[in-house]
């Protein structure tokens, strides 16, 4: 459907602008006078004129839409009207998709559909869990509050994956520079230095030797290794998206040294803060663990929770299906069971989560100024060795013409 952008008056005269979807640019007049705003200039948005430009497959980053949550959450608080509050947010909205996306919701709200109905339609952009937080604080009258609380969650899950991710991209950078280093020197330097070993006919050491077969199999095969890489990449990408792949996966990042650690604990984060946060949302257990499943992000431990939701609704305690699993670990389900004694389960959640996050800011901070020497010391061995490699024959040249 077409999005147009307008400017207008609205029923109390000030001027206003902002987006709107319909069919035709006459649609959109006739739905927005039926909201009290007179057009003074409509046209058609660039982004929806040009639709293989607008990556439809594209969402909205969790930190722009941890801002428009809190937003809304002072709105509504203010005593603003939902569909007012709406316009107000798709106005101030900074991402484009963000915008057109809560246009929509406000033209489903004014037509009478519940706020979390309209959410729901937006798959890409609005959780199951972002959906059933609202749809719990629509029932009790709090929307305020619960969308609050959904800010403050998306806060802390967007600081946490900016942290990891932070510590994850360094390694790869510094690996991947290392490479391209040792390949352009395969491909490039190499040859030329070669000939002059060929020239002095002399036996040379096996590391030269080895050097040099490599460089020319890098050399006569350079089109052919690029497209195998590329393929290859290509074949295990496709793989992990299947579910064996996804699985295996999963295991393997779990059992990587240092990132298998920081891997676990950022899903046991993830779980107990969504948890927490749906619970004190007035979301019954048996939901928000199902919710929890898809929110964790990694088969095994979403596995165990399937396991464990079929023992909770069998009548069991959450604690003991979570302990017997063996996943989670030990200290998380003792503190669980306690704050099932003590029927403050959701605190006790939010008191896990918290202890988790700062694990994985000491472990990520540790990791970060511990990966910059060894990378460094990797790279210099990288160059040592071939530059070892280069001066060994020639040092044997000189010490023979001496």
């Amino acid at each position: 459907m077409p999005v147009y952008k307008y400017k207008a008056i609205n029923d109390v005269g000030s001027t206003v602008q902002g987006i709107v979807d319909a069919e035709s640019i006459k649609a959109a007049t006739e739905k927005l006078k039926k909201e009290g705003i007179y057009l003074s200039s409509i046209k058609e948005s660039a982004a929806s004129k040009l639709p293989l430009l607008r990556m439809p497959f594209k969402g909205v980053s969790i930190a722009e839409l941890a801002v428009t949550t809190r937003q809304f959450s002072a709105l509504i608080s203010a005593g603003l009207p939902l569909e007012s509050s709406l316009i107000a947010l798709s106005e101030q909205a900074e991402d484009q998709k963000l915008k057109e996306v809560l246009a929509q919701v406000r033209d489903k709200v004014s037509e009478g559909s519940s706020l979390h109905k309209a959410l729901g339609e937006h798959k890409d952009v609005f959780s199951d869990l972002y959906v059933n937080i609202v749809k719990a604080g629509e029932a009790s009258g709090a929307l305020d509050v619960v969308l609050l609380r959904l800010a403050d969650f998306l806060e802390k899950q967007s600081a946490l994956r900016s942290k990891v991710r932070g510590a994850m991209i360094y390694p790869a950078v510094m690996f991947s520079v290392a490479m391209g280093v040792l390949f352009f020197m395969l491909a490039f330097v190499i040859p030329k230095i070669s000939k002059i070993f060929e020239a002095s006919n002399s036996a040379l050491p096996f590391i030269t030797v080895a050097l040099i077969e490599s460089s020319n199999f890098i050399r006569d095969n350079f089109i052919l290794i690029i497209i195998v890489f590329a393929a290859l990449l290509f074949f295990l990408y496709r793989y992990s998206q299947t579910e064996k792949g996804k699985r295996i996966k999963d295991r393997i990042n779990l059992k990587l040294p240092v990132f298998g650690k920081i891997t676990s604990m950022v899903a046991v984060s993830r779980f107990t803060r969504t948890l927490s946060t749906l619970l004190s949302s007035g979301i019954p257990l048996l939901d928000a663990i199902a919710i929890g499943e898809e929110v964790i992000d990694n088969s095994v431990y979403s596995d165990n929770l399937r396991d464990v939701r079929v023992s909770v609704r069998e009548g069991s305690s959450f604690a003991q299906p979570l302990r017997e699993g063996g996943v989670f670990p030990p200290l998380v389900t003792r503190m669980v069971a306690v704050g099932e004694q003590t029927g403050e389960l959701e605190e006790m959640l939010s008191k896990i989560a918290d202890m988790y996050d700062q694990q994985v800011d000491t472990t990520v901070s540790a990791l970060t100024s511990l990966l910059e020497p060894i990378m460094i010391l990797f790279m210099a061995v990288i160059m040592g060795a071939i530059v070892f490699a280069i001066l060994l024959p020639i040092f044997e040249l000189t010490s023979t013409i001496g």
